[in-house]
């Protein structure tokens, strides 16, 4: 309890003295995820929204964000205080979460605490990166943000928080917009042999089958890590494919078959899905569908080696 009470000493002063399983995740802040959901698959519908209220306090201290949660003490909360719904899905190697902000409910005003990654699904707004304030629009990301996210209209959030990177103690603030990332586009099919073949360039593609299965993918690169965006058309299975980190993904639209060794869940809009590392994974898109990911240090660190 008295570690506790040291991790979190700022935070009570604020919100008075509860327990961390009642806590909203982005109020923990520790690296690994408390009490995870599920091993590699989270159905939206089995989420409970969690409903916050956050605001500016300032007094002779300075300024300091405030943040309930539950209905109480939401509607306790002052009339300018945002309001807002927040999802998390935890997996064992982190933690994704979906926050939702309204023009009518006082718009955006997040506390930044344990994000190590935040992509603006819809909507606009500001937060500090590397000690600066930026504009964030829809379709830009920011890694290890810092200060408040604020914005007074609409918005979609979505919100990484990993266990780790390929390169921790190097890591640094960035924003990676949108705009400035190319699309990639690749399309596989099995060929005679059985085995997948793939295309890439614009030659190869524009030669590959009628019923190739397309990606269009979109990858944000910052120190250590990336968020992959993509478009998936209709088609599969892909072929098989393992890694040496993990993936926590979120479905944004369509439906899709996952398969993971012996295990395969349909997952769609508002699932997320861990790949987990050193297994084999594949998929079939049963509709045109996009998801985004983020990569995480697996629970067991796996080899690099070929052999």
């Amino acid at each position: 309890m008295e570690r506790f009470v040291k991790v979190f000493a700022p935070f009570l002063l604020l919100c008075g003295s509860v327990n961390a399983q009642d806590m909203p995740q982005h109020a923990i802040r520790t690296a690994a995820p408390v009490s995870p959901s599920a091993d590699f698959y989270i159905a939206g519908e089995s989420v409970e929204p969690m409903i916050l209220a956050e605001w500016e306090v300032i007094n002779d201290l300075g300024s300091r964000i405030r943040i309930v949660w539950g209905q109480e003490a939401v509607d306790a909360a002052p009339p300018e205080a945002s309001r807002y719904t927040q999802k998390s899905y935890v997996f064992p190697t982190g933690t994704i979460r979906v926050l939702e902000f309204k023009k009518d409910e006082g718009g955006m005003m997040h506390a930044i605490t344990v994000e190590t990654a935040i992509y603006m699904l819809e909507g606009s707004g500001t937060v500090e990166v590397a000690g600066e304030k930026v504009v964030l629009n829809e379709g830009d990301l920011a890694s290890h943000p810092s200060g408040t996210l604020r914005g007074d209209g609409d918005a979609t959030v979505i919100a990484w928080t990993v266990t780790g990177s390929n390169i921790n103690e190097a890591v640094k603030a960035m924003v990676v917009r949108g705009s400035d990332v190319p699309i990639s586009h690749s399309a596989q099919w099995p060929g005679p042999d059985g085995k997948m073949e793939r295309a890439r360039t614009s030659d190869a593609l524009e030669n590959a089958p009628s019923d190739a299965i397309r990606l269009d993918l979109k990858r944000y690169i910052f120190d250590g890590n990336s968020v992959r965006v993509t478009k998936n058309y209709k088609g599969g299975p892909t072929s098989k494919a393992t890694s040496s980190m993990d993936a926590l993904i979120y479905v944004t639209s369509g439906r899709l078959h996952f398969f993971q060794d012996d295990l395969d869940v349909i997952a769609g809009p508002g699932d997320a899905i861990r790949e987990i590392a050193g297994h084999y994974h594949n998929w079939i898109r049963l509709e045109d569908s996009s998801f985004l990911a983020t990569s995480s240090l697996p629970v067991v660190p796996m080899s690099t080696d070929a052999n």
